[in-house]
């Protein structure tokens, strides 16, 4: 990314027209998405259709692990053998786990919770989360006719599958997904919750009302045939979620949303993992827009409009403006020319990066108007949210660039290094003084206001990822004691004689 940021910038520098024209056609995308956004962000809240008479399938739960913590896994299979629903499976897929003592605790205790559960460890296994519901799939219950995927560390209700299954309403419904929610959550990273938050309560609510209802990978309940005849999920999406989403609309199927809290799960609890989670969400995504572009004219408008509208929500479009923006501060210096199109360039870049800021916060006021303070909690999911804007940035340059990314698992519980904040900010640390440089020389030297406020507002909005690590920081305790608690609750199943 460095080496095509350095190239925009000497572009900018040396031949500005060259970079004006592709930095006009990238502020009309930013205005395109964010009026779009705002539109969708105003639908009014969408209740689904339900049946009362559900009958009694069949349905295997697909749980798939990684490293997981034995305690954190154990609590999750435990709320699953206390569902109010008599005919089901769980099947457990651990997937490259190297450490027994991690994986053969919960194997001993998958086999203690009966017939309905089946435990699978497998090494070496490929492709990742896909890879291992995919191997799942193969495993399940012939006369199964739903399958549910659950993540390893979320604690669903045990209405869950009455629930979920009442709102098959029709033949052509092949999905329902669940809001994610978190229990690791509390006063102090409330912002970083309610940025999740967002995502839910504007672009899975406009899912129902334009009819382009994604997958968000847990708490999701899918028709077991139309998987198959789709083939699965999809091993070399990063969001595996999101495409198989794409993918069974491009069948002829459809998902509902439904806007009822079902489970709970945990966030990541530091900058790094967070960081990781951002990329993989960002990346996978414009990973998708190349299977939603096939799905053009299969699919309803509407529909395609919608699903753009979701699977750029983790996505800016900075990059440009910023490469411009750090071009400047070179232009402002005294030996360095400065033309008409030099002024263009700024301009244009400054609109766009406005334009994203403004919009952006007003997706959160809107999403979270009905909370209590929603102005104050809207102004620090903000923050939260622009914290990240280089890392939704990038995610669209890598993937033009590289048609895949390395998945990097989310580590959502107390690791014995703590990462360092440095490794995780140094791009946004360089860029911000190298903003504030250039607002230094536009002060000193003088020049257009609008250079002195687009230098300053992208240095602060690059330095809130600071803000996002003060606001996570405390998630750590809180996951410390969650798992703490468990471990106490589940030690006896933990003891050598179940490895």
């Amino acid at each position: 990314m460095l080496l095509v940021f350095v190239v925009i910038l000497i572009t900018s520098i040396l031949i500005p027209g060259a970079t004006i024209t592709v930095l006009i056609i990238n502020t009309g995308i930013v205005i395109f998405l964010s009026v779009l956004q705002i539109i969708i962000a105003l639908f009014p809240r969408f209740e689904p259709r339900r049946k009362s008479n559900i009958g009694c399938p069949l349905v295997s739960i697909l749980v798939p692990a990684y490293n997981e913590p034995p305690a954190l896994l154990m609590q999750t299979l435990d709320a699953l053998s206390v569902l109010d629903y008599e005919h089901f499976e769980v099947l457990v897929i651990d997937n490259n786990t190297k450490d027994k003592n991690i994986w053969k605790p919960v194997e001993a205790f998958t086999k203690m919770l009966g017939k309905k559960f089946r435990f699978f460890h497998v090494d070496r296994l490929s492709g990742f989360k896909a890879g291992a519901l995919n191997y799942a799939l193969k495993h399940v219950n012939p006369k199964s006719k739903y399958v549910a995927v659950v993540d390893a560390d979320y604690v669903v209700q045990p209405h869950f599958l009455k629930e979920a299954l009442s709102y098959f309403a029709s033949e052509n419904i092949a999905l329902v997904q669940f809001p994610q929610q978190y229990r690791n959550c509390n006063g102090e990273n409330r912002p970083i919750n309610d940025e999740y938050r967002h995502f839910f309560k504007i672009y899975m609510n406009m899912a129902n009302h334009l009819d382009c209802v994604p997958s968000t990978g847990t708490v999701s309940i899918y028709m077991l045939r139309v998987l198959r005849e789709i083939e699965g999920f999809r091993e070399e999406a990063l969001t595996e979620d999101a495409d198989v989403g794409l993918r069974i609309y491009g069948a002829g199927y459809r998902g509902v949303y439904v806007d009822r809290t079902i489970g709970y799960g945990l966030m990541p609890y530091d900058i790094e993992a967070y960081r990781k989670q951002k990329w993989r969400w960002a990346f996978g995504n414009a990973q998708s827009i190349k299977t939603l572009f096939s799905l053009t004219g299969r699919i309803p408008f509407r529909s395609w409009l919608g699903f753009f509208a979701h699977l750029t929500a983790w996505d800016h479009l900075n990059f440009l403006p910023f490469a411009v923006l750090g071009a400047y501060t070179i232009v402002l210096l005294p030996f360095v020319p400065v033309t008409w199109l030099h002024k263009q360039l700024l301009t244009v870049a400054s609109i766009s990066i406005f334009i994203t800021l403004v919009s952006k916060m007003i997706l959160f006021v809107v999403a979270l108007r009905h909370q209590k303070r929603p102005l104050s909690r809207s102004l620090q999911a903000f923050a939260v949210h622009m914290g990240m804007t280089l890392v939704y940035s990038e995610a669209w340059i890598a993937m033009l660039f590289r048609a895949r990314s390395a998945f990097e698992r989310t580590n959502k519980f107390i690791l014995t290094n703590v990462p360092n904040l440095l490794k995780n900010s140094y791009k946004e640390l360089i860029l911000g003084i190298w903003f504030l440089i250039g607002t230094y020389e536009a002060v000193i030297w003088g020049t257009r206001t609008i250079t002195i406020i687009a230098f300053a507002v992208s240095a602060a909005t690059l330095f809130s990822i600071y803000y996002v690590f003060w606001k996570i920081y405390p998630t750590k305790a809180r996951s410390k004691d969650i798992l703490s608690e468990l471990e106490r609750k589940y030690q006896r199943y933990c003891v050598p004689e179940h490895i």
